[in-house]
Formats: structure tokens, C-alpha cells, sequence
């Protein structure tokens, strides 16, 4: 009786300032989060915790990429609780899950930063000892040694707009020379002349020397702030500095952008007609008015958006004077690349993508004639040309960057040495002493916050602590009761109590999209004939094969009789990769050996009556899959 009226009271407090937020639950299936996951979602944000590195984290992301991704990319079936509440109490529970997201990525970030120091300490203190080995022999000044394979983290975004690795090479033709068709020698001299002019009338002829020497000299007497501050460390400002130097030299020098920096859309996907000619004059004139503020500004990046500002503006030169739409490569390093092998295994799927990609780029170009562009328009133009182009070229290349676009260019090289702090040993193995010590410290305080345990701390036990942390003594005033998250461990399980504890108003079931598709033909079909056919994966019309899937026969979420059997078959497939994969292991490091294993765990509980493994896919865009809710009746 207490409790039935505390739910009431709770639902009769939420008739007149009511909100809704959603409690979701995602089945199991292979990959992360094999056994379940949940997330809760206030409006068009969704918090969920996920294992990493062996801590548990906090995540944001918005609905709809959240969706797809575990709906669609990942083929899980989701079950959402809409739960009532009052519109404190949700402004409450999602201003907390906020600010502990913003909390715990600033506590990630400073350590990433103490790790940045590190490298950069180490990486000086070798040099100088090279540097004073080398006089003491011979008077020679050696050239830095790079960074240790797989710590290349010092990196200057944008720099390799205008600079290869190979500028700074201690001998030339030491690195391979880049390859492209991006020639803007005669755009990049017209365009930087213009930018060095108006920036000698405003501050003077000696402008470039004098902020080349001012930023040199803060660069030499970083000793000073060796050990930095947690917002801005002393790598951070490192970086920052050298990438501003080679900006003022990309004016200086007036220096083309590199040959695989821009690309251009020939004929009539890129023809300019006198209104977009029109368009693009006028934003040139933004871009270079911005580039002169850049150059004297303050602001920590400066020079990072001064090298994207340039890079743009000379683009746009070449624009201009080709009459074929020309623009900056706008892909990460780290970009996913697909094989030909994959593309043509997922030809219907990647044909759908191929498609949108002309579609939206062609809608993008005809647009803008009719609109003023500013720099966020220019940045979707080259986001949705970038996109379109890698398409065109595929089909010469046979591989495809499939994801990686940025809103801003981010081609970067490694760290040049064209300036160094002035620190003795003595001062950079101090530092570096400390250094270890401080990202010790951090690493600790860490894992002692955030480790994760299978049965004592993971992504269900710690949303519900959040939510009972939010709301403190006054959660079984909001919510009608408090979720022991020391009782609730697994996905579903816990769902169901929430089902029975909190002001639940409806319960929607967004069923995976094979399920969907199944549903489909069930309807067009004879069900019996659909059931034969889409029951395994060598004749299923739904499926293609994923590699990043372990092998299967059967699949077992709508086989609930036969999924013993069914999972039999699968342990047999599952047991002959790894065999396989144990045969491959000097080759290929292991991992289709760790593929079998996974998927032998994935068929095992089959064994038993139990489902995870469902497929995945991996390259379907939100067109080509249908998101429609069905309600759970």
C-alpha cells in the first residue's frame, strides 16, 4: 500500500510540469557489450557507460546515431521505457549525467595531456644527449631522431596542409615524396601576396619577422613553465607555437598547397555559373579578413585556423580561376578504409551509400546559388564533396576511405624541430621524473574511480548509481522507488525492474533491422519458405557475411526450439576458425584465432536455450535501413 501510493503521488505530481525520459535496454549480440547494454536518453542526448582500457566510462551521443548504430549497424533489437517524471526532476537527472560527463572527459583529457609531456620530455632529453655526445666527438649538430614507432602522438594538425614531412627530412629525399593532383602554385602566390599585403599596411613591413621572432622566443624560454598547468600543458603549448610558426611561413614563402591536399570535381558536378562565382568571391572576402585576424590573434590554435583559413582561401582561388569546383581534403589519417575485397562482397549495401553521397553533394552545389555562404556552409560543401569524390575514385583505386570526413581539415605531420626550448639535462630529467610521478598519480586516481568489475561496476550497476546519486534522499519521491545497483547487474533483468519500480508510461519495442526485414517478407511471402531461407547464412537473402563477425550457420534469436541444435552447428563453426585461426596465428598476430574464440562463447549459451549472437552490419546507411517503432502490445 506505501508503495502504490507513492506512486501515485508521484504520478499525480507529474500531471501538471511532466517530462518524459527514456530508460533503453539493447539486446545481446557479438562485439561490445556482448551480453546487453542499457542508456537512458533526455531528449535528443543519450548517456550510456562502456568498457575501455579497462575502465568504465561515461559516453554522450545523440539519439539517432546511437540508434543506428546498435539497431541497424549492430542488428540488436531495442526496448525503450518512457518513464514519467516531473520536469525538475528530469532536468535534475540530466543536468548530473551531464556535468559527470564533462567531469570524467576532463580528468581522461589531463591525463592524455601528462602523457603528451612525457613523450615530449623524453624525446628532448634524447635529442640533447645526442646533441652534446655529437660536439664533444666531432662538432656535429645532429638532427633529431623521430619519435619510437607507435608514438607519433605529436602531431601538427593542419601543417601538412602546406608542409610534407619530407620539408624537414635531415637529408634530402630521406621520405618518400607525396603523390596528388593538387597543383595551386600560381593560386597560392596570388591569394598569400593579397594576405601578406594587407597584413605589412595594417601592422607594418616587418610584421612576419618580428611574430616569427616573438613566437621563437616563448618557444626557447618554455623552461620556464616546464611542468605546465592542468588547461594547458607544456606539449599542448609546444604544438601550439610551432604550428603558428609555419603558418607565418606559409605567408612568407607563399607556399602551395601540398599535391594529395585538395582535390577537384571536373565537368558539370563542379561547374561554377556567375551566381556561385558570386558566392564564392564574397566568402573569400570573409576568409581573408578572418585569415588577418588569425594572424594577430591570441587565441591558443591560432595558427591551426590560420593554416585551415589559408588553405581554403587559396582553394578558393583555384576555384576561381578553373571554374571547377576545387576543395581541401578534409579526411583523417586514421580514416576507415574498405578493401576491394569488401566492396565487393557489400555492393548492394555500398551502392545504396554511393548514391546518397551524389545525391546530397548535387543538392549541396545547385543550393548555392540561392543562399549566402558563410564558413559552416563552406565546411558542409567540402565535408559533402570530399564524400562524393572518394566515391569517384574508388573505382581505380579499389579502396574506398569510408568514414573519416572532418568538419575541418586536420592533415597534419609529424613534430619538425624548426625551434626548441633551451633546457638543460639537468632541467628535462627532473621533469621528466616528476612527469612519470604526476602521470602515475593520475592513472591511479583513474582506475580507483572508474575500474571496472564484471559483477560490482558496469554499464547497468553504474547508471543506476547516477541516477540515484542525482536525486539523493528524494529518490523514491520522484522515481516511486531506488534501484539497488548492487542488485541489478544484467541488461535485461534490470529492465524489468525498472518496469516494475519506476513511473513507466509506455513501452516501446524497435525491433532489429533483420528482424524488420523478416517481418517484411513474412507479410509477401509464404512464411514457411522465408523461414527456410533466412534461418542460415549461405542462403539468406538478409545477411551477408561480415568479417568482423565470427563464423555461424544458424541463427538462433527467432529459433527457439532448435536453437540447441542450431547452436551445436555453430559451436562445430566456431571451434573449425579457431583451428583455422590457430594455423594463421604467425601471420596474422592472432586475430582470427581470437574471432573463433569469441564466436565458441557467442554459441555456446545456445546450448542452453539462449541467444546473443545475431549478425551485424556493417556498411548499411540510415537510408537503405527502415527505423519505423512497432509498440509491444
Amino acid at each position: 500500500m506505501k508503495r502504490f501510493l507513492t506512486l501515485l503521488a508521484v504520478l499525480l505530481g507529474n500531471t501538471v510540469n511532466a517530462d518524459t525520459f527514456q530508460y533503453l535496454y539493447i539486446e545481446a549480440n557479438e562485439g561490445s557489450s556482448s551480453g546487453g547494454h542499457v542508456a537512458v536518453q533526455f531528449g535528443d542526448e543519450i548517456f550510456h557507460y562502456q568498457f575501455k582500457d579497462g575502465l568504465i566510462r561515461l559516453f554522450k551521443q545523440d539519439a539517432e546515431g546511437f540508434r543506428f548504430d546498435y539497431r541497424i549497424l549492430q542488428n540488436r533489437t531495442l526496448h525503450v521505457a518512457d518513464v514519467d517524471v516531473s520536469t525538475d526532476t528530469f532536468n535534475l537527472l540530466q543536468d548530473h549525467f551531464k556535468l559527470l560527463f564533462w567531469q570524467q572527459d576532463r580528468q581522461f583529457k589531463q591525463l592524455q595531456a601528462a602523457e603528451k609531456d612525457y613523450q615530449l620530455l623524453e624525446w628532448l632529453l634524447r635529442y640533447h644527449s645526442a646533441l652534446l655526445s655529437s660536439r664533444q666527438i666531432s662538432g656535429y649538430i645532429p638532427h633529431p631522431s623521430p619519435l619510437p614507432e607507435g608514438e607519433g602522438i605529436f602531431k601538427l594538425p593542419g601543417a601538412g596542409l602546406f608542409f610534407n614531412d619530407s620539408d624537414f627530412a635531415p637529408v634530402a629525399g630521406q621520405l618518400t615524396e607525396v603523390h596528388g593532383n593538387c597543383q595551386t602554385k600560381a593560386s597560392a602566390k596570388s591569394i598569400l601576396t593579397r594576405l601578406h599585403a594587407q597584413l605589412a599596411l595594417q601592422h607594418g613591413s616587418d610584421f612576419l619577422q618580428r611574430r616569427k621572432i616573438e613566437l621563437t622566443t616563448t618557444i626557447q624560454h618554455l623552461s620556464a613553465v616546464i611542468n605546465g598547468t592542468k588547461d594547458y600543458r607544456l606539449s599542448e603549448r609546444y604544438t601550439d607555437l610551432l604550428t603558428g610558426l609555419l603558418a607565418l611561413r606559409v605567408i612568407e614563402e607563399m607556399r602551395p598547397l601540398t599535391n594529395d591536399a585538395c582535390h577537384t570535381l571536373t565537368g558539370p558536378a563542379g561547374h561554377l555559373d556567375p551566381q556561385k562565382t558570386e558566392r564564392l568571391n564574397n566568402l573569400q572576402q570573409q576568409l581573408m579578413q578572418s585569415a588577418q585576424n588569425l594572424a594577430v590573434s591570441k587565441r591558443p590554435d591560432w595558427g591551426y585556423a590560420l593554416l585551415v583559413t589559408m588553405s581554403r582561401l587559396v582553394a578558393l582561388q583555384q576555384t576561381l580561376k578553373s571554374g571547377q569546383w576545387v576543395f581541401v581534403d578534409d579526411f583523417s589519417a586514421d580514416s576507415t578504409v574498405i578493401a576491394a575485397e569488401d566492396m565487393m562482397r557489400f555492393t548492394d549495401e555500398l551502392s545504396v551509400q554511393r548514391k546518397k553521397a551524389e545525391t546530397d553533394w548535387q543538392q549541396q552545389w545547385q543550393s548555392l546559388g540561392n543562399t549566402e555562404l558563410d564558413e559552416q556552409h563552406y565546411s558542409q560543401l567540402e565535408v559533402s564533396a570530399n564524400r562524393y569524390h572518394e566515391w569517384l575514385v574508388s573505382n581505380n583505386r579499389q579502396t574506398l576511405r569510408y568514414h573519416g570526413e572532418q568538419a575541418l581539415p586536420v592533415k597534419a605531420i609529424n613534430l619538425p624541430t624548426i625551434a626548441l626550448p633551451k633546457f638543460s639535462s639537468q632541467q628535462l630529467q627532473q621533469a621528466l621524473d616528476q612527469q612519470v610521478l604526476d602521470t602515475q598519480q593520475l592513472t591511479q586516481q583513474l582506475e580507483q574511480h572508474y575500474a571496472y568489475q564484471l559483477l560490482t561496476r558496469n554499464c547497468v550497476t553504474e547508471i543506476f548509481h547516477t541516477i540515484n546519486q542525482a536525486l539523493g534522499t528524494e529518490t523514491q519521491q520522484r522515481l516511486g522507488d531506488v534501484i539497488d545497483e548492487h542488485l541489478n547487474i544484467v541488461p535485461f533483468t534490470a529492465f524489468a525492474m525498472v518496469k516494475a519500480s519506476y513511473p513507466v508510461k509506455h513501452i516501446t519495442v524497435l525491433p532489429s533491422h533483420r528482424q524488420q526485414q523478416l517481418a517484411k517478407q513474412y507479410q509477401q511471402e509464404f512464411p514457411p519458405l522465408v523461414y527456410a531461407r533466412e534461418s542460415n547464412v549461405v542462403s539468406a537473402s538478409l545477411y551477408d557475411y561480415n568479417p568482423d563477425d565470427a563464423w555461424f550457420v544458424f541463427f538462433t534469436d527467432d529459433a527457439l526450439l532448435l536453437r540447441p541444435v542450431f547452436g551445436a552447428i555453430n559451436s562445430v563453426a566456431s571451434v573449425g576458425q579457431s583451428l583455422l585461426g590457430l594455423v594463421k596465428s604467425p601471420f596474422d598476430e592472432g586475430q582470427l584465432l581470437a574471432t573463433g574464440m569469441r564466436g565458441l562463447l557467442m554459441s555456446l549459451p545456445e546450448l542452453a536455450f539462449i541467444n546473443m549472437r545475431k549478425g551485424s552490419y556493417k556498411f548499411l546507411s540510415p537510408d537503405s535501413a527502415s527505423q519505423e517503432s512497432l509498440p509491444n502490445n
